[in-house]
């Protein structure tokens, strides 16, 4: 996945109650700055402010939406559409407007 400012990953193991076998590798190509947070803490949170989950949730949903056009773009095409869709998709969730 591409992610944004302000994205969430590794929550696999947060939303099933379940530890992940997954191991999560980030990659930045600009500076960042990475929080974590204990699954308990998290949970808490949720349940104090129900604010939080929706958050969550939107987090998630965003992520869902950007894997079902990564798969769309990446299947059932040739390659140079598949290329083209992929920029197009880049340009829309990642691109700066200039002239």
């Amino acid at each position: 996945a591409l992610l944004r400012e302000n994205s969430l990953f590794g929550v696999l193991s947060l939303l099933t109650g379940h530890r992940s076998d997954r191991f999560y590798h980030a990659v930045a190509f600009t500076r960042v700055e990475m929080v974590t947070a204990p699954a308990a803490s998290v949970r808490a949170a949720i349940e104090a402010d129900t604010s939080v989950g929706l958050r969550l949730l939107q987090g998630l949903s965003s992520r869902i939406l950007q894997t079902e056009t990564m798969i769309e773009t990446l299947t059932h095409r040739d390659m140079s559409s598949r290329l083209v869709s992929f920029l197009l998709v880049l340009c829309r969730d990642f691109g700066v407007p200039d002239e």
